[in-house]
């Protein structure tokens, strides 16, 4: 017997309609929702559903997780023409339909009202149907849970047409940005910072690794910033946000040679046991060497001194452990390193902190080391100041700031100010806006203290595993997620965005310090 391959589509089709899974939802606890849900009604981890309960009240939901689900086949009899079938000597035939279908958690985000999305606790339900949220819905979601704090619209949301806006005032957390290299990390972070300089009041100081600030204080020309913009700006628009992003910026660059002012310090702008890991020593390894260090600083008869003023006192004295740390610091090479002040030059210590945003382009330092002392230059003072006011502290490639593997006693005070910042640094008005790689790279202590994640594309299961146990209050699910995302693509959670959000970032208002080098080595030859 033979059938006809288009009428058994069209049966099957017909039986999944008629016995196929009703869409429905159901809450034990009124906090938490179960549903049933078709494959083509594009349900995604992190989306948004609306439910009309049986009391009549419209609920929002997120989605939190999503499973295949498989009914016992259906056992149907079938009459043979209905088939196609050929062989008139077959009346009817018994046929089996397994029922797949979507089944999943989802969070309870509120009741909407015409105002708004109303927070307060709701009662469970049962038999409650179900649709994707409107974009309308999301967005007063999204607006109910910026309360009266300012919005920083960095993009547009992934699971809804409208613009992705975190919230300012979660900034008052410590916040920590993964994304492995290609995600567009970089550039986000760039997005980010512009819209807290244009958006708030908080001064930011910028530990720039790879010199991709330098150009912050700067606006890109309208046709670049309108490449990758939703709605392009208009040629008023974009003059309106030129006077005002040059008017809010004020950004002071700090470079070795040709910044705004230089990237240098006088090894007086240490405390006494920096300038001591400055130059390798310990108290209790290196006593005679530490002792002598000490008397020297005393000798000079300069306020402010210099690793060579160090070096001159101790080739004066003729003991054996002012010779031997002579010695160490002429075959270290640290008196010729590039980040050391004349006796005559102001420091970056002394030009302070007291700026709308500075950038330490530690790109333009060619040792390791003096990026180390840069560091610990300013998480030294940072720890040490004694007023309150609020600053934010962003360190890209956190990984070298804070690592857990820190080699030197040099890296290891650079690490412990930055763990000291992170559990003590709020209470002192100073939140960190670190980002990395990966998060084994970073100090266990400063990401445990982070309150905020912004997630990029990360491959590794190992590293999200790792995230999804520091950062649980964003489902494990979400975080999951990043494997798949696309360029610019982010999961915001944290006080930022109480409502865990996946969006993709904007446009980039300032040029790009750094970039990929261009691949033009792997395009085909012409022939």
């Amino acid at each position: 017997m033979t059938f006809d391959g288009s009428r058994q589509e069209q049966v099957r089709a017909g039986i999944l309609e008629r016995f196929g899974p009703v869409i429905r939802a159901w809450s034990v606890n009124g906090r938490d929702v179960v549903f049933v849900g078709g494959f083509d009604m594009g349900i995604e981890i992190g989306g948004f559903l609306s439910i009309d309960t049986p009391a009549g009240e419209r609920l929002l939901v997120q989605v939190r997780d999503l499973r295949l689900a498989v009914r016992e086949s259906v056992q149907v009899d079938v009459g043979a023409d209905e088939l196609g079938a050929t062989d008139t000597g077959i009346r009817s035939a018994q046929i089996g339909i397994a029922m797949r279908y979507v089944e999943g958690d989802g969070a309870m985000l509120g009741v909407l009202r015409t105002n708004g999305v109303d927070r307060s606790p709701t009662q469970g339900f049962s038999d409650g149907t179900l649709e994707l949220a409107t974009d309308e819905e999301v967005g007063a979601l999204v607006m109910s849970q910026l309360g009266s704090s300012t919005a920083l619209t960095i993009g547009r949301l992934s699971r809804a047409n409208i613009d992705a806006q975190l919230k300012a005032a979660g900034f008052a957390r410590h916040t920590f940005m993964c994304g492995q290299s290609g995600s567009g990390k970089t550039y986000s972070m760039g997005v980010l910072v512009e819209r807290l300089l244009l958006e708030t009041s908080l001064p930011l100081v910028i530990v720039d690794p790879n010199s991709d600030y330098v150009a912050l204080g700067q606006l890109r020309s309208r046709d670049d910033i309108n490449k990758n913009r939703h709605r392009p700006l208009s040629r008023a628009s974009y003059t309106a946000l030129k006077v005002l992003y040059q008017a809010e910026a004020g950004v002071v660059v700090a470079r070795v040679t040709g910044g705004d002012i230089a990237l240098r310090i006088h090894l007086s702008d240490l405390s006494l046991e920096e300038q001591a890991l400055t130059l390798g020593l310990d108290p209790i390894t290196d006593a005679d060497e530490f002792a002598a260090f000490v008397e020297a600083t005393r000798q000079v008869e300069a306020p402010r001194y210099g690793v060579s003023d160090v070096e001159a006192t101790l080739l004066h004295r003729f003991d054996e452990a002012s010779r031997r740390l002579a010695q160490r610091i002429a075959n270290l090479g640290i008196a010729s390193w590039s980040v050391w002040a004349s006796p005559e030059e102001t420091s970056l210590a002394e030009h302070g902190l007291g700026h709308r945003a500075l950038v330490l382009d530690t790109g333009s330092l060619s040792d390791a080391r003096e990026r180390s002392v840069v560091a610990l230059a300013l998480l030294g003072s940072l720890r040490r100041r004694v007023n309150r006011q609020p600053l934010m502290v962003v360190i890209d490639e956190a990984h070298n700031v804070c690592s857990p593997d820190a080699d030197s006693q040099l890296e290891r005070a650079v690490a412990d100010h930055t763990v000291w910042i992170a559990g003590e640094g709020r209470k002192f008005g100073i939140y960190m806006l670190l980002a990395t790689q990966r998060p084994q790279k970073v100090h266990r202590n400063v990401i445990s203290q982070c309150d905020n994640l912004l997630l990029m594309r990360v491959n590794s299961v190992t590293d999200l595993a790792e995230l999804s146990k520091v950062f649980s209050h964003i489902p494990a699910t979400m975080i999951a997620e990043a494997r798949s995302f696309q360029l610019g693509e982010m999961l915001a959670g944290g006080p930022v965005s109480p409502t865990p959000m996946r969006l993709r970032t904007g446009e980039r208002w300032s040029p790009e310090g750094g970039a990929d080098l261009p691949t033009t080595w792997a395009h085909m030859r012409a022939t």
